[in-house]
């Protein structure tokens, strides 16, 4: 069986490679600018953008599965419009051509955002509400990329769509919005926390979810791949712990969080560095559902996350053996 693999350098996507390959897939790789952490014989490289669709005939040729992990994540996706192009046409451009070349299953790796978390303390599953129009244009450029891949699904076109939260955890060689925060923390680079937090996952158990919905799964559905909620307090604490961390940091109300946004955003335009917090964040951490099931990915996929402690304590072993910290 032959899998076209796109997103492959991102967190997920090089873990998900790692573990095709490790099963004897033989794996079509879509590359746009960045290059593989490592190769290998089973590997075949196209290079191409989702933005054109031309490139993408190729990658998807002479292939049984497709799993889509490119994606343009953002906390800043408000001001950015190509992040809502790339995820949304882009997958129209990548479903089409699969299509075109009789792909037979079609994986999708949207978010937890696709859906509307709030209110925050009831249960979130696959039959909750998507997210409103008032939601960042990240999260509507998942949920519309969303809703049109399960509405392609067929006999001939299978399709099914997989909902990470936030994910953690080793290899991570970008490394992802998620490494750098817990980098930021352990280099002391973060001067106070805010109220409120993550649902979080282990994306080597989200991987092994990824290659069982090539087998397993029902055509047409979604199924949330969660773990435990955190706030970034609590995360803060288990870090502390395990990294053997002393310095202390205050936790700030997120209602002062969006009173300071002007100064925060001000500071990283002039030091041309990555702003400690956006308007999105704060929105992700004041409405992070509390409750999200997994219990349907769990009975038809397969799916199991291991404790977060456990994750933690990974990643920062293999932070220290890149060197990181």
């Amino acid at each position: 069986m032959r899998i076209a693999l796109s997103g492959s350098t991102g967190h997920l996507g090089a873990v998900v490679l790692q573990l095709l390959v490790e099963k004897g897939f033989e794996v079509n790789v879509l590359q746009h600018k960045k290059a593989l952490a490592f190769s290998h014989p089973a590997l075949r490289l196209f290079t191409g953008d989702l933005n054109h669709a031309e490139s993408l005939l190729s990658f998807t040729s002479s292939c049984d599965v497709l799993i889509h992990c490119a994606a343009k994540i953002s906390i800043n996706s408000n001001s950015d419009a190509s992040v809502y192009e790339t995820n949304v046409k882009g997958t129209q451009n990548l479903v089409k051509a699969a299509q075109q070349n009789k792909v037979k299953r079609f994986i999708y790796l949207s978010s937890i955002h696709a859906y509307e978390q709030s209110p925050a303390h009831l249960p979130l599953n696959e039959n909750s509400p998507y997210c409103t129009p008032a939601a960042p244009q990240y999260d509507k450029s998942k949920r519309d990329a969303q809703q049109f891949v399960l509405a392609q699904n067929s006999p001939n076109f299978e399709t099914l769509v997989l909902n990470p939260t936030a994910i953690v955890g080793p290899p991570d060689f970008m490394p992802s919005l998620m490494g750098k925060a817990i980098l930021d923390l352990l280099h002391k680079k973060v001067p106070m926390l805010v109220q409120g937090g993550f649902d979080f996952c282990d994306v080597r158990d989200v991987a092994q979810a990824v290659v069982a919905a090539i087998s397993k799964g029902k055509p047409g559905n979604s199924y949330l791949l969660s773990g435990k909620y955190y706030t970034l307090s609590d995360m803060y604490r288990l870090l502390s712990k395990q990294g053997n961390i002393k310095n202390k940091l205050a936790v700030i109300p997120i209602q002062l969080a969006y009173v300071g946004l002007p100064f925060i955003t001000a500071f990283a335009k002039l030091t041309k560095q990555q702003a400690l917090y956006t308007r999105e964040s704060l929105h992700t951490l004041k409405h992070g559902n509390r409750h999200i099931s997994c219990a349907k990915a769990q009975n038809e996929l397969g799916y199991h996350c291991r404790d977060f402690e456990q994750t933690l304590s990974d990643t920062l072993v293999w932070m220290k053996q890149q060197n990181l910290v």
